[in-house]
């Protein structure tokens, strides 16, 4: 079925089966540079070349914060992009009552802005990649050299509401992680995957975290080890755990701020800032109440330290 949006986009809504979700393209006619360092191998093409000879990279929930700002920064590096995502992020602020500050189009909205902005379409799969039928229809019609998995639920203190939100948590980032594995594994052998992990994995030993592995020598024997994790939340708990194809695990800190020179090109393409307790970072909450004069909050027992080390 076609249907063409107010702008001109058009929609293909194709269905896997009957009441499974739907996958809709949004096309219209023919986040960053460590993740662009670590996942693509290979430049885009060239401009003289064909269009379908550009890397062609997935952006798993291409819809939320991190996800958006990157499907933006490599669409407008000449890549073959397409967003995958569930849009249960917009629901989550709708049950909590909570609501970005600054306003966000919808995704088709967006999408549709991005190609009268620059030219460069984004293909956009709505669906849930815990659903493996709907994600091998997705993998089988893109056909991703790459993958940017951004697609789970982020949020340690929303893991820890209630028992429903915890199974949740559980249930997404795991499960959902798995079926993109095996669709890799099936659909895109060759596919390298750039994985969203968190610091928050190793908890905050009073020790180097190490890159990846420790030396450790215990009772005279001597032996290398992944480095410890201790997983304090739901979240954490579903985060902490390896990958066997090749694939980068990105354990970043906090990512802040809401402008990159892709989503300054319109207010449509604008991006969140969150300022709630549950999915808001402290640091945001600290700019939201400096800007009001209200106290700024403490967090925690005032004696963790945050130490870093220069290579």
């Amino acid at each position: 079925m076609v249907h063409k949006g107010d702008s001109g986009t058009v929609l293909r809504s194709c269905k896997l089966r009957p009441r499974r979700q739907s996958i809709i393209y949004a096309t219209a006619t023919p986040m960053s540079q460590e993740i662009e360092k670590s996942t693509l191998t290979g430049s885009p093409q060239s401009s003289s070349e064909s269009s379908a000879k550009s890397k062609k990279v997935m952006i798993i929930g291409g819809d939320g914060y991190c996800g958006w700002a990157t499907a933006l920064h490599l669409s407008n590096k000449g890549y073959e992009v397409a967003i995958v995502d569930n849009l249960v992020r917009r629901l989550f602020d709708h049950q909590l009552g909570i609501d970005s500050l600054t306003p966000i189009s919808s995704i088709q909205n967006r999408v549709r802005r991005w190609k009268s902005v620059t030219g460069k379409s984004i293909q956009l799969f709505i669906g849930d990649i815990c659903d493996f039928e709907f994600l091998s229809e997705a993998f089988k019609s893109f056909e991703p050299d790459s993958v940017v998995h951004f697609g789970e639920q982020r949020s340690a203190p929303y893991s820890m509401i209630d028992r429903s939100r915890a199974v949740y948590t559980q249930h997404n980032n795991v499960i959902g992680t798995l079926n993109v594995l095996f669709a890799i594994k099936e659909f895109s052998q060759e596919c390298h995957l750039v994985k969203l992990g968190t610091m928050g994995e190793y908890g905050t030993p009073n020790i180097d975290i190490e890159e990846g592995y420790i030396t450790i020598t215990h009772n005279g024997r001597t032996d290398t080890l992944p480095y410890p994790k201790q997983a304090s939340s739901f979240y954490h708990l579903s985060k902490a755990w390896g990958l066997g194809i090749r694939a980068t695990d990105l354990n970043q800190g906090v990512v802040y701020g809401v402008r990159t020179d892709e989503t300054d090109m319109h207010e449509e393409l604008c991006n969140r800032f969150d300022y709630d307790g549950v999915f808001g970072t402290a640091l945001n909450r600290f700019c939201v109440q400096a800007a009001v004069g209200h106290p700024l909050t403490v967090y925690g027992k005032g004696g963790q330290e945050q130490h870093s080390r220069t290579p």
